[in-house]
């Protein structure tokens, strides 16, 4: 998880536009790290304004994974950085394979039943 502290309103809106990049290659370290480690819930970054003692934390749970990706392939799509789609389509395949062979597994489990 990372940090970033701010002092006003208008400098967290600058830096959510102009560091898109930072923000897509954090969510995809983040899923990572959480289908690594089997996580429910991970927390990506949090933004801090300790003048106004505001902290606003961004999490992804297991659910929203495949979501965020996809959102993080397009935008890397858009920038022409495919070497990171391919990290991307890597990821959502091997969450894609694991989420398969646990639903083939409740559905033998359901059966024997």
């Amino acid at each position: 998880m990372k940090d970033f502290y701010f002092s006003n309103n208008d400098d967290e809106r600058e830096f959510l536009k102009s560091k898109k990049w930072m923000i897509h290659s954090l969510i995809f370290d983040s899923v990572k790290k959480a289908f690594e480690e089997d996580l429910e819930v991970i927390t990506v970054f949090r933004i801090i304004n300790p003048i106004s003692n505001y902290v606003m934390t961004t999490d992804i749970r297991k659910t929203d994974w495949e979501g965020s990706l996809k959102k993080s392939l397009s935008f890397f799509e858009s920038i022409e950085e495919y070497e990171k789609c391919k990290e991307i389509k890597d990821l959502l395949k091997n969450i894609e394979n694991v989420t398969n062979k646990s639903n083939r597994s409740e559905k033998q489990n359901k059966k024997g039943n």
